[in-house]
């Protein structure tokens, strides 16, 4: 429903039926689909097919995504160096979703982006996409009435659809069209979900093709006309998803409070009798926990499994040493009002030190306290320390170029990657003992700076924000660097180019992003 200023999300007339392919859902466009296919004697059975075109193809994606970069480029290659006609673009959603019912040859379905990114709505590169026949200069897509003309409240209401009641009911058989058993065969066929024969996973041998024109006329059809996904169920459907779970009962109705009891573990570490201060951080690597207090004292303990090899663990004290050349702390951020308060207090929390084995991570070498560093941002020099855990002494105090000081720092899961944030607006990523990728990914800029060490080298400084960063996060999976400032700004970074990627700013006032 494209048309209503309101959804009803529970109202199943609202959303397309998924038991069909796109091309079959308008029964008088099908009636002459399938007139067409049976006029395709010249034609072996096993490669008839009902729609020319695709559901997935490049020029699928890039007939949505002509609004953001690298898209936009490859849009325009596509082209010929040029943006398409006008009247072919994509701008307006219920004129696509029309086009999708009643054009032979348009049987297109959504990509991802639809329920995630609503920057694809948007020219906020003010690309000259052109006029219309009708005199409609093309900018920004046209959204349905209920989404209030705003991309973030369609894709909102865009994701709540997909995991609406209806939706999880019936998208087994979408699925069962797509990589399921209707996917090829009999069942494709009764299910009027027959492309064309180049477009299925191994239905063409390209090695074997001799004819070179021949060869690349068929790699060219692929390519350019779509492919149909791996087929991942052969025989039976997939199953249907399980309904939202309903509100569970509470299993202790009839036990009165006076019944219940807290339960106080047999031995218990630290507390008011502790003479190590405040616990700044925990870390748990292996079978070992890693207790920081505000002294700067470092407590290890040791999980043991009981005799029968069940729950709850035993924990036994290890070690507690002071680190090397650290002092304690005169204060810690212990409230909110605290840690936002303007200018130059000095804070330190959890997000002040890591614990890593550096680029010689490995899962089976947890525990190994020899090759373990615990990595902190001192609030006071204002640079980055590398101690050891064997021996806690200080191997490395390095400022990374960072000018004033250093508010947060966060590593990788991988344990290779480092990020610092610091008051002068700019991000930090570090390489940990790896010299290899600290090669490949330093850029020019930084290694002019010569902030590289043995033990962390800064690979690139992110820049885009204007005031101090108050909170980083990194995923080398996912390639990306995520900072936060004092003034509610969200940068987004590539770790390996440290490119900026996007910035996010919610307005103070409408909360808005």
């Amino acid at each position: 429903d494209y048309q209503s200023e309101t959804l009803d999300l529970n109202d199943p007339s609202i959303y397309r039926d998924l038991s069909k392919p796109v091309g079959a859902l308008n029964p008088d466009r099908l009636a002459m689909l399938i007139e067409r296919y049976n006029d395709l004697d010249g034609f072996p059975e096993e490669q008839k097919f009902l729609y020319g075109s695709h559901y997935s193809s490049p020029g699928v994606v890039l007939h949505y995504m002509l609004r953001q970069e690298p898209f936009t480029s490859m849009h325009i290659a596509l082209q010929s160096g040029r943006f398409d006609c006008p009247d072919r673009l994509f701008f307006d959603l219920a004129g696509c979703w029309r086009s999708c019912l009643t054009s032979t040859s348009d049987v297109k379905e959504l990509t991802p982006e639809f329920f995630t990114c609503p920057e694809i709505f948007t020219n906020t590169n003010n690309f000259p996409l052109g006029e219309t026949q009708d005199n409609k200069q093309i900018s920004n897509v046209k959204l349905p009435p209920w989404a209030k003309g705003s991309p973030h409240e369609f894709i909102r209401i865009h994701r709540l659809a997909l995991e609406s009641d209806y939706v999880s009911r019936h998208l087994h058989h979408w699925i069962d069209l797509i990589f399921g058993y209707k996917q090829r065969g009999p069942a494709s066929s009764a299910a009027h979900n027959v492309f064309h024969y180049y477009s299925y996973e191994g239905s063409v041998d390209l090695d074997k093709i001799t004819d070179e024109i021949e060869r690349k006329a068929i790699e060219g059809h692929i390519q350019n006309f779509g492919q149909t996904p791996s087929q991942l169920i052969t025989k039976l459907p997939h199953p249907e998803r399980s309904a939202k779970e309903k509100q569970p009962i509470a299993p202790f109705e009839s036990l009165h409070a006076g019944d219940l009891k807290v339960h106080t573990p047999a031995k218990q570490f630290g507390g008011p009798k502790s003479s190590c201060g405040a616990i700044l951080s925990l870390h748990a690597i292996g079978d070992s926990v890693f207790v920081l207090h505000s002294d700067f004292t470092l407590c290890s303990y040791k999980l043991n499994a009981t005799r029968n090899n069940s729950l709850p663990v035993q924990i036994k004290a290890d070690k507690c040493r002071m680190l090397e050349n650290s002092s304690p702390l005169p204060r810690t951020v212990d409230n909110e009002e605290q840690s936002n308060e303007q200018g130059s207090n000095v804070m330190v929390n959890s997000d002040s030190f890591a614990l890593t084995m550096g680029g010689n991570y490995r899962a089976a070498d947890h525990g190994a306290d020899s090759s373990l560093l615990l990595l902190s941002c001192d609030a006071f020099e204002n640079v980055v320390k590398v101690h050891s855990i064997e021996t806690l002494q200080l191997q490395r105090s390095v400022s990374g170029g960072h000018r004033g000081r250093i508010n947060c720092m966060k590593v990788s899961e991988d344990g290779a990657l480092m990020v610092t944030g610091g008051d002068d607006a700019t991000c930090r990523v570090w390489v940990v003992e790896h010299d290899a990728l600290a090669t490949a990914i330093t850029d020019g800029y930084v290694s002019s700076l010569g902030l590289d060490d043995n033990e962390i080298t800064c690979a690139h400084v992110l820049f885009g924000h204007v005031s101090p960063i108050t909170c980083v996060a990194i995923c080398s999976k996912l390639d990306v660097v995520i900072s936060g400032s004092k003034d509610g700004s969200i940068c987004i970074h590539n770790i390996r180019s440290g490119k900026f990627v996007r910035s996010l700013h919610v307005d103070a006032v409408t909360k808005e992003v």
